[in-house]
């Protein structure tokens, strides 16, 4: 039970088997998220170092870290999407005379 942090023998004791199944399902869930981690940050250190040819120089592909990592810019897009439809819901109750 080391695994799911219990060590309460009185707590142990009251565990089912369903329960205890259900932690067990839940401790691997947990290991493979860490071992996915491991290999995306083995991955992410490949592509940090990345380098590129110019010329008879080999560069680094990227320059600075903001270009390494660019932000999601989901949600400058769907503001501007939103704007957009509060433009269509104006026009369309100033044209209806509201």
């Amino acid at each position: 039970m080391r695994y799911c942090k219990i060590y309460d023998p009185v707590q142990l004791g009251r565990i089912t088997l369903r329960q205890y199944m259900l932690m067990i399902k839940a401790v691997r869930l947990q290991l493979l998220d860490k071992e996915r981690d491991i290999h995306a940050q083995a991955w992410l250190n490949v592509q940090a170092k990345a380098t590129k040819q110019r010329g008879k120089k080999t560069v680094p592909y990227f320059r600075s870290f903001d270009e390494f990592f660019k932000h999601p810019e989901e949600n400058t897009e769907r503001a501007q999407e939103n704007d957009a439809l509060k433009a269509m819901v104006l026009r369309a109750n100033m044209a209806n005379g509201g």
